[in-house]
């Protein structure tokens, strides 16, 4: 009967070597013997994966980094071409009013010497 007991066990998954009673469940099993074949080969892939991971997230953070340097530098580009524009339409309001002080004068001078005639 002892015999009939053990793979009673056997089949249930709960014998052991030495006869005392362990659990053993099948999918533990399964998942020791995935880790005994293919364990190192994860753990390298996982280790692989978490320096890409670690890449990548230094290359996203360079790459903000020099996206916000561009940004900069195209206001500072922006903020010198409003200035500059601004100085020349300045320039160009005094030409314009000095050239109409100018035709003023000319008409006024046209027009002074007809009146000594």
């Amino acid at each position: 009967m002892k015999g009939a007991e053990q793979a009673g066990k056997a089949v249930d998954g709960a014998a052991s070597a030495n006869g005392s009673e362990a659990t053993i469940h099948p999918d533990a099993t399964i998942d020791q013997v995935r880790n005994l074949l293919f364990g190192g080969a994860q753990r390298s892939l996982e280790s692989n994966l978490a320096g890409l991971r670690e890449e990548m997230q230094a290359t996203i953070r360079q790459l903000q980094a020099d996206f916000a340097k561009e940004i900069a530098a195209l206001q500072a580009h922006i903020q010198e071409l409003e200035q500059e524009t601004e100085q020349k339409r300045l320039a160009s309001h005094r030409d314009i009013g000095a050239a109409i002080s100018d035709l003023g004068a000319t008409i006024s001078g046209l027009g002074s010497g007809r009146a000594g005639r």
